[in-house]
């Protein structure tokens, strides 16, 4: 007969990836609060005229405003700035979800393609955004341009635990709450759930890009 030796071991499943960069805070080249400040002024007067210009569309918002879905595909420098920024958050969620799997990670940057898209929301006072996921994508995240007067919690992005059993037996918080800031940047897996709490009750404009990316990776396990 033969015995099997049965080892015994904890460790984490499931876990959820979160990326956040405080552009304004960091130091290098097209970082800084001198670059967040120029790059946010620009993007902020385009969304304003993309609003103005578009059909009004308040699909899964409470009272906010969205533009459509190329507010990433201008030729311009801050739009630039911000697909630059947006990859690399696309690349350390990537290098994150394969964990030691460098090889794989640069294969899918080499061979695939990334296609994302971004849409910009305005908030003013009492507006919110319904408990949501993105389908079709990988990663999805959001880039605060302005945030307006907020108080404690005014306007804050949750992120929900996907786990109703955890959060029923008070296992999780089952919220993590992030405050928005001007040139903060975050991203997270397309499946978790998210919303946005109603925003702005002092008063003032919050504008945000959110934006979703997906791999076309036909040839990236080639």
């Amino acid at each position: 007969m033969t015995s099997t030796a049965t080892l015994s071991t904890t460790f984490t499943c499931w876990p959820t990836s979160f990326y956040q960069a405080d552009l304004a805070a960091m130091e290098g080249p097209g970082l800084g609060p001198e670059t967040v400040e120029e790059m946010n002024g620009q993007l902020q007067s385009l969304i304003l005229e993309a609003q103005a210009r578009q059909p009004d569309d308040r699909f899964g918002v409470i009272g906010a405003q969205k533009t459509s879905l190329d507010i990433l595909c201008g030729d311009h420098p801050a739009v630039d700035w911000l697909r630059g920024r947006i990859l690399a958050a696309i690349r350390d969620l990537t290098l994150d979800a394969l964990l030691d799997k460098e090889e794989l990670a640069a294969k899918f940057f080499e061979k695939s393609e990334i296609r994302a898209e971004g849409w910009a929301a305005v908030y003013r006072q009492g507006d919110s955004h319904r408990q949501h996921t993105h389908h079709d994508s990988a990663f999805s995240g959001t880039y605060y341009i302005e945030t307006g007067a907020v108080g404690p919690e005014d306007g804050y992005l949750q992120l929900l635990d996907p786990r109703p059993a955890a959060v029923a037996r008070q296992a999780s918080p089952g919220v993590y709450a992030v405050q928005p800031r001007p040139g903060l940047l975050v991203g997270f897996p397309s499946w978790l759930p998210h919303s946005v709490q109603a925003t702005l009750h002092y008063g003032g404009t919050g504008i945000c890009i959110a934006w979703n990316a997906a791999f076309n990776d036909t040839e990236a396990l080639s």
